[in-house]
């Protein structure tokens, strides 16, 4: 059982990982490409293409390895895990939500700068409320 929660965990830290890296380079590379010459935009958008496609993947390996952890270590009860949990929790609700507008709404509505930094900001408190829920 151990075992399990530890390779989940290590799932789990290493899309974090990736996740919070396209956090922090995805806005500056989507703010730099208005003022970009015209042929360095093609290669912007395939990076910023990759990037979206990475964190989609590493929101995918966060849901289900999260899961699998609570459902291995603590058999399923969400309900007890206290209101730190549901902090993080909702948390994550709130960067999916962002990441389905960044996909649904056409580029350049949504300002690259403040997704930037709300979804820094959401990652750094699903960090400190992780801290709080488990420790």
């Amino acid at each position: 059982m151990d075992l399990t929660f530890n390779l989940l965990l290590i799932v789990h830290l290493a899309a974090f990982g990736l996740g919070i890296s396209t956090t922090f380079v995805a806005p500056i590379i989507g703010a730099r490409m208005p003022k970009a010459p015209p042929e360095a935009r093609q290669t912007l958008l395939g990076i910023l293409g990759r990037l979206t496609l990475n964190a989609r993947v590493a929101m995918g390996l966060l849901l289900i390895t999260g899961i699998a952890m609570v459902v291995v270590r603590y058999n399923s009860d969400f309900a007890g895990m206290g209101p730190w949990f549901f902090v993080k929790m909702g948390l994550v609700a709130f960067i999916l939500v962002m990441m389905a507008l960044g996909a649904v709404l056409k580029p350049g509505t949504l300002n690259p700068r403040v997704m930037g930094w709300l979804t820094r900001l959401a990652m750094a408190g699903i960090v400190v409320s992780a801290v709080m829920a488990f420790n």
